[in-house]
């Protein structure tokens, strides 16, 4: 049976800390193929601000080089919220088994979500807790108990797109923070404030 994982998020934009976690989750979980999932809208997040085709495309360019790394554009082709539970229904195959990879923030809020309690039907969760940050899944399991959960440790990155965002407004590098295929989309591009060459 096909293990495949499932990284969905805004990446406005793409950054390292996402590579690191894809990376970490492929060699932790034995992964056959990741899938990485741009939302199209989060129904608990602002808007992007880079639009659907650019976030797109960053992604595309950030997973260039993993072969094993698949990007779907299956949220984006949805009208209105992005749905984790719609795309788990999309990618269930008898055949394979779906890992979802969260962070410890968002799987914090997994009771609450849209058909929590059927998650378990099509996927098993992967929860990246940083070092030193203990995870308790005692409620989540209490609550959802058809839903299997493992923890990956991991050290974590002090890096958000919301930072990178900022440093571009303001003119500063990005350079560590983004894989240097998407630096050069934003510059081209001018997201994010990114000044004019």
């Amino acid at each position: 049976m096909k293990r495949i994982g499932i990284l969905g998020g805004t990446f406005d934009p793409i950054h390292v800390g996402h590579i690191a976690i894809a990376t970490l989750a492929m060699a932790t979980l034995s992964l056959d193929q990741l899938r990485i999932i741009p939302n199209r809208t989060p129904p608990h997040k602002p808007a992007p601000l880079a639009s659907d085709a650019q976030r797109m495309q960053m992604v595309q360019l950030a997973c260039a080089s993993y072969p094993q790394w698949a990007v779907s554009d299956s949220e984006l082709r949805r009208d209105g919220p992005s749905y984790t539970i719609d795309t788990l229904r999309e990618f269930a195959t008898p055949d394979c088994q779906l890992v979802l990879i969260l962070g410890a923030d968002a799987a914090a809020l997994l009771p609450v979500w849209y058909h929590a309690k059927h998650l378990g039907d099509y996927c098993m969760v992967a929860v990246m807790q940083r070092i030193g940050s203990p995870f308790d899944d005692q409620q989540i399991r209490q609550q959802l108990p058809n839903l299997g959960i493992t923890q990956i440790p991991w050290a974590g990155m002090d890096v958000s797109s919301s930072a990178i965002r900022q440093r571009c407004a303001d003119g500063a590098s990005i350079t560590d923070l983004v894989p240097a295929s998407v630096a050069d989309y934003i510059h081209q591009h001018h997201l994010y404030g990114a000044p004019r060459d």
